[in-house]
């Protein structure tokens, strides 16, 4: 019986560091994704903002004075 009971809380314990080493391995991951994902969001809303730029009016021309026919 106290084999079956060693056994028991020796799976429960290995179990236990099996998750907690998976869980800082993946959380590793999950931050380099959080940090590319902020990283996009920022370079979408500056391709938005320069989209959004008003574009220039060209500059008018310039009038050519030029003396008037005298009328006779």
């Amino acid at each position: 019986m106290s084999n079956e009971i060693i056994f028991m809380i020796g799976l429960s314990i290995g179990a236990l560091f099996g998750v907690v080493t998976i869980c800082l391995f993946v959380s590793v991951r999950i931050t380099d994704l959080q940090a590319e994902i902020r990283d996009l969001r920022v370079q979408r809303e500056l391709l938005k903002e320069e989209l959004k730029k008003p574009q220039a009016k060209p500059t008018p021309r310039k009038k050519r004075y030029r003396k008037q026919p005298v009328r006779k």
